[in-house]
């Protein structure tokens, strides 16, 4: 969107009181910043970490673009199955003086290209469904491309492929949420927040102020407890937090091990083994 207002306003073809909107954008968007702020920009951080950011050497500048790049080939394979049988000789010339075009091309085409030079550049992992949201247009630019050589006779075929592919999703994740329970999907957060809200009662009244640790362990955890306490990075120096806090597979901790100020260590046999640590500053 912003190549493309760039594009726009270099044409001199945009009315600048459209950019008022920005307005009530600024406006409902900033809670969200304050809220980041407050929150050492914690939504950030977690997508860098699940990049696996920092660890980079000079072949991961070749495959992990490769990778993404591939698996977005693999999700839109079904989306083209579809669009051939619309009509198997789709041919057309590309009009880039059609502002319409530019558009769709911007909102669809662009992000991909611009994704995958953010992994060749950074050496990252981009993981598959971010895109997913890229990709909910995709049809339209499809369909504006090729509208006037698309076989309206044809789709009895289209409807065909849709249904099998439509029945066939929900089976296929069904079948690997069956047999591949170590997946996030089956994490039990819910449980082991209960379990631990048990564990911790049994010492003291006082509530949970604060939970610091694994980012995915410990949100889990976070968003379980009631009230919510505040989550913080493996970073967060514990010697200053007050109340009670609880450490969630921290990895300066040794789970084996009891030790004071700890009054509780709670290890779980399933869902990757997760360690917590109960302690109390008073």
């Amino acid at each position: 969107m912003d190549i493309f207002l760039i594009y726009m306003i270099y044409k001199k073809k945009i009315d600048f009181k459209c950019l008022a909107s920005l307005i009530p954008f600024l406006i409902v968007l900033l809670p969200h910043l304050i809220w980041l702020t407050e929150n050492d920009y914690v939504t950030i951080t977690y997508g860098l970490d699940r990049t696996g950011s920092g660890e980079q050497n000079l072949l991961d500048h070749i495959i992990h673009p490769m990778i993404f790049l591939g698996k977005q080939i693999g999700i839109l394979i079904p989306f083209f199955l579809m669009v051939v049988f619309l009509n198997r000789k789709l041919k057309n010339k590309f009009n880039f003086k059609d502002d319409k075009l530019l558009f769709l091309i911007a909102i669809n085409i662009i992000p991909i290209a611009l994704v995958f030079l953010t992994s060749m550049i950074m050496g990252v992992k981009i993981r598959t469904m971010w895109m997913t949201p890229f990709y909910l247009f995709f049809g339209v630019l499809v369909i504006y491309i090729f509208q006037s050589q698309i076989n309206l006779n044809k789709l009895k075929g289209f409807a065909t492929a849709f249904t099998i592919l439509f029945i066939f999703s929900p089976f296929a994740y069904a079948y690997v949420s069956i047999t591949q329970t170590d997946k996030r999907t089956d994490y039990q957060g819910e449980a082991i927040a209960h379990i631990m809200d048990l564990e911790w009662k049994q010492y003291t009244d006082k509530k949970i102020e604060s939970v610091v640790g694994d980012e995915w362990v410990g949100g889990n955890l976070v968003y379980h407890l009631k009230p919510r306490p505040k989550w913080y990075d493996v970073s967060k120096n514990t010697l200053i937090l007050k109340g009670g806090f609880i450490l969630a597979n921290h990895p300066k901790v040794n789970c084996n091990n009891s030790f004071e100020p700890i009054f509780k260590i709670v290890k779980f046999a399933f869902s990757g083994e997760p360690c917590f640590v109960m302690y109390r500053n008073d």
